[in-house]
């Protein structure tokens, strides 16, 4: 079997695609839709590498920074009755994006406990696109 999931597997991984000079500066876990994928912001561009059920490459997506039109990290919409779902929910976060191009992403990032600090991630991409995107739009 092959190496287990965690923050230092997904950034030798998401490493591996960066070009000179260029700085991972954010990466996690997360899905989006039923496809699960290691995501990372570095200094020129969001990262997208869809995994298998092995946990194996399908394949890199990239966005360019300057692409990226509007962003905004969105809290689960539905709350459980059932107090332990609750619970899981309230550590997920949804990160949406639209480029220029009218593109839209949402990812849902959670708490994973071989990936420490996953929870963080979609607020942690958000500032640094906050930093680095000027102009970008954020709706409410």
């Amino acid at each position: 079997m092959g190496e287990k999931l965690s923050l230092e597997k997904i950034q030798r991984e998401l490493s591996q695609h960066l070009e000179p000079g260029e700085t991972l500066l954010v990466c996690g876990y997360g899905a989006i839709g039923v496809k699960s994928c290691y995501i990372g912001l570095s200094d020129r561009r969001l990262l997208l590498n869809e995994r298998t059920l092995r946990d194996e490459s399908k394949g890199l997506e990239e966005i360019p920074l300057a692409d990226i039109a509007e962003a905004q990290i969105k809290k689960p919409r539905l709350f459980p009755l059932d107090m332990y779902l609750a619970g899981l929910l309230m550590k997920q976060r949804r990160l949406w994006i639209r480029t220029h191009s009218g593109r839209r992403l949402e990812i849902t990032l959670q708490k994973l406990l071989p990936v420490k600090g996953n929870e963080t991630v979609a607020e942690r991409i958000m500032a640094e696109l906050q930093a680095r995107v000027p102009g970008l739009a954020q709706s409410s």
